[in-house]
C-alpha cells in the first residue's frame, strides 16, 4: 500500500478545521454574562428635587436631550458614613461614572450606549443609558415567570442566553426588561476589575 502524501495533508487540514470549529463553539457557549448591579457599601447620591430621579429614567431607547436634575452625595444616616465610589446610580435604568470609570469604560460603552456629561457640585459626571437591545434569552431552556394577564415576561429564575448572539456584546439590555438593570460580559467585568473602579457589583448567570 502506498503512502499518499496529499490526502494526508488533506485529512490533517480538515481534522485542524472542524477542531478549531468546536473550539469556536465551546468559546461562544462559554461566554459568561453577568446581571450589573451596583455595590451599596459605597455610598449613593440623591436627586434635588425628590423627584429628580425620573430624569435619570430611561427604557434603552436613545432620546435626543435630556435634562437631568442636580445630584449628591446621600446624607442617610446610614449613608453617610460609606465611602464614595466610582460609579453609582440614581435609578435603576441607567448608571452614573466618576471622570477615572468614563475613561477606563468608554471602549466598552461607546457602541452599547448613550452618554451624557453632566455637572454636579463642580465635579464631572457622565449618565449612561445602555441602547443596546439584544434578544437573547433562550426561553426554551430558561426557567421563566410570566404575568397571567399579558403572558410578559414577569422574572427570570433561571438564565439561558444564544449565546452565539453574543459574541459582539460587553454591555446590553434584554428586550423583556428595557427598564431595568443592564447585563455585561467577562470583557467589561475584568475591565472593572483590573482598574479597580468601585462601585459594581457582579451577579453570574
Amino acid at each position: 500500500m502506498g503512502f499518499d502524501l496529499g490526502h494526508t495533508i488533506s485529512s490533517l487540514s480538515k481534522l485542524a478545521l472542524r477542531t478549531k470549529r468546536r473550539i469556536d463553539k465551546n468559546n461562544e457557549l462559554n461566554i459568561k454574562v453577568y446581571e450589573l448591579w451596583m455595590d451599596h457599601t459605597y455610598r449613593t447620591y440623591e436627586p434635588t428635587p425628590k423627584d429628580g430621579y425620573k430624569s435619570y429614567m430611561f427604557d434603552a431607547v436613545p432620546v435626543k436631550e435630556r435634562t437631568f436634575d442636580k445630584i449628591y452625595p446621600s446624607k442617610y444616616k446610614d449613608e453617610i458614613d460609606k465611602p464614595i465610589g466610582d460609579v453609582f446610580s440614581v435609578e435603576i435604568s441607567s448608571f452614573i461614572l466618576n471622570e477615572k470609570s468614563y475613561k477606563v469604560l468608554y471602549p466598552y460603552l461607546k457602541n452599547h450606549s448613550q452618554i451624557f456629561k453632566i455637572k454636579s457640585d463642580n465635579k464631572i459626571f457622565y449618565v449612561v443609558n445602555v441602547i443596546d437591545i439584544i434578544d437573547c434569552l433562550n426561553y426554551d431552556e430558561s426557567e421563566l415567570k410570566y404575568f397571567s394577564s399579558s403572558g410578559r415576561v414577569m422574572d427570570v429564575e433561571k438564565y439561558v442566553f444564544k449565546t452565539e448572539k453574543l459574541k459582539n456584546a460587553t454591555i446590553f439590555k434584554l428586550p423583556e426588561f428595557p427598564k431595568s438593570i443592564s447585563y455585561v460580559t467577562e470583557e467589561f467585568k475584568k475591565a472593572v476589575e483590573e482598574n479597580n473602579i468601585k462601585g459594581f457589583k457582579f451577579k453570574e448567570l
